[in-house]
């Protein structure tokens, strides 16, 4: 096979993939997080679609703050599997809160997510991580 040199650069990929991902989670959800209630409110308003109809400043704050933790829990893979939960959590009510009628294509990349981070959970973090397992 004509690639198969890349193998050998199996761990940096893995640690490519933890660190984009991270960022690309953390910078979603740290304007929420930093912006105060009225952006918690905001950030938390998906939650009425699942039937949820009070308190969306908690569930904004929560879900920016699972976000925040989940994105530098990757970077580092420092809690791997509990970084990869605390997103996947983010991104399955994302897909969920999706608003009805804007279509199947407005939770496509949240799903595509969700299948990302399974699979993240199955592979682990990596040989370049902090706690080294």
């Amino acid at each position: 096979m004509r690639l198969a040199f890349l193998a050998k650069y199996r761990e940096f990929g893995l640690l490519l993939i933890r660190v984009s991902i991270g960022l690309l989670f953390i910078l979603y959800t740290a304007p929420a997080l930093i912006g105060g209630p009225s952006a918690w409110a905001h950030f938390g308003a998906g939650a009425r679609n699942m039937g949820l109809h009070s308190h969306f400043q908690i569930w904004g704050f929560v879900g920016a703050l699972f976000g925040c933790v989940g994105g530098v829990l990757i970077i580092f893979g420092l809690f791997f599997r509990i970084g990869v939960l605390l997103l996947l959590i983010l991104a399955i009510g994302h897909a969920i809160g999706v608003e009805e009628g804007t279509g199947f294509r407005v939770a496509m990349p949240s799903i595509e997510m969700c299948f990302v981070l399974a699979g993240m959970l199955f592979v682990g973090p990596g040989a370049y991580s902090v706690d080294k397992t």
